[in-house]
């Protein structure tokens, strides 16, 4: 779960980075509020797509369990787990 958080962190703030090194190119000053504060929402949302796209993409091509479903049983006194067989 953390590690999928942490990529959805990284992806939403990649715009942002990106937009630091455009700056660092530039030769301006990428720590002035002046050069960021129009900037923000369009790369927010830039964010936001990619953490949408990486969700759809994950959901899209993760592995899946075949096989039937086996809920858990009550065996002889103990509750078997429920498996994929």
């Amino acid at each position: 779960m953390t590690r999928v958080f942490l990529q959805q962190l990284l992806f939403f703030f990649l715009p942002f980075a990106a937009f630091f090194v455009y700056l660092l190119i530039r030769q301006r000053n990428p720590l002035a509020f002046a050069h960021w504060e129009r900037s923000i929402p369009p790369l927010a949302i830039a964010g936001l797509v990619l953490v949408a796209a990486a969700l759809v993409y994950t959901g899209a091509v993760a592995p899946r369990a075949t096989g039937v479903y086996q809920p858990p049983s009550w065996q002889d006194g103990t509750i078997s787990p429920g498996r994929f067989e």
